[in-house]
């Protein structure tokens, strides 16, 4: 397995091909102009894992973001932290998080943090292996409307962090 930080040519292929599975849902040109501009710009660092050269993951460094608690000052958050579902369980999404963490460490940051949603239980009971036990806060997040006729749906959020 390789995970290595990804290309803007690869996260436009990545976004294309999910526009492409889900041509009635705009939220996605969104989603995929964000991951673009920030890669580019360097508020986001994203990593693909690959398996004999088959994308099989991500995650997502964010540094810099409106809420200063989850970023900024040494601190950046853990997004978009994915696994294809064919290789769950497989102790990959550590492997990501990992990379992650040592990169994280290699720019000067002191202090990762999560968020999720509260009915997620698997992926508390994950990121509390990490070591993600420091409750910041409960929030909610808007997502990207889906269609010009609908607004976002709105969600709720639990965060939390830790030193590394």
């Amino acid at each position: 397995m390789n995970i290595r930080i990804a290309t803007i040519e690869e996260l436009e292929k990545w976004w294309d091909e999910k526009i492409k599975e889900n041509p009635s849902d705009e939220s996605y040109l969104v989603w995929k102009n964000n991951f673009i501009t920030e890669n580019a710009s360097g508020r986001r660092k994203t990593f693909f894992a690959f398996d004999k050269g088959i994308y099989i993951g991500q995650g997502t460094l964010l540094f810099d973001s409106k809420d200063k608690i989850m970023t900024g000052n040494g601190r950046a958050e853990i997004i978009k932290l994915e696994v294809e579902k064919a290789y769950r369980g497989k102790g990959i999404a550590t492997k990501i998080y990992n990379s992650l963490k040592t990169y994280a460490k290699s720019v000067g940051i002191k202090v990762l943090t999560i968020g999720v949603e509260p009915s997620e239980i698997r992926n508390i009971q994950i990121y509390f292996h990490w070591g993600f036990t420091n409750f910041l806060q409960c929030i909610t997040e808007t997502y990207p409307p889906k269609n010009k006729n609908e607004c976002g749906e709105t969600i709720t959020v639990l965060c939390y962090s830790q030193k590394i």
